[in-house]
């Protein structure tokens, strides 16, 4: 799906606040396969990634479907499904531990929305490195950076995008 179809009033902007970005913040990946569903590569700590997030209407949090590496190359999804609120976040692969089991899994670190799919929508509305201040998740400076060099990377089906912010 090229970004040329998309339509500015498929999905409210205002549907991501600081509440849903803080909770993609160390969402846990151990869900996921750990390898890049285009190239099927395995991940390892600090590889940057854009991560399918989805949260059914009927649900409360978040889960991770799948990742890709964040390499201009590797198709993202094109097709989203009614009823679903899906995001395609761009960050890196970390680790969480506890040491009382020993144990250590994957989590998506400094997550920076790129994309959202509404529930009433089928396609995605991407989010312009710059929102007006109504609007705006408030994202660092760092993150402003991580989204612009993302977006520059990703690319939708066949149509590579135009320019920055061409929604």
């Amino acid at each position: 799906m090229s970004r040329d179809s998309q339509h500015p009033g498929d999905t409210p902007i205002g549907a991501l606040t600081d509440e849903i970005v803080a909770r993609l913040d160390q969402l846990s990946l151990a869900s996921t396969s750990g390898v890049c569903q285009h190239c099927g590569r395995s991940f390892t700590e600090g590889d940057e990634i854009v991560a399918y997030v989805h949260k059914p209407a009927d649900q409360r949090i978040h889960e991770v479907g799948h990742l890709v590496c964040a390499h201009h190359q590797h198709r993202q999804q094109e097709v989203f499904t009614l009823g679903v609120h899906e995001l395609l976040v761009a960050g890196r692969i970390g680790f969480a531990s506890d040491a009382a089991t020993q144990s250590t899994w994957p989590i998506l670190v400094e997550p920076v929305p790129l994309g959202v799919s509404a529930p009433a929508t089928t396609t995605i509305r991407w989010l312009p490195p710059e929102m007006p201040l109504s609007e705006q998740v408030t994202p660092t400076a760092a993150q402003r950076q991580r989204r612009r060099e993302a977006r520059a990377q990703v690319t939708v089906g066949s149509h590579p995008p135009k320019t920055e912010g061409d929604d």
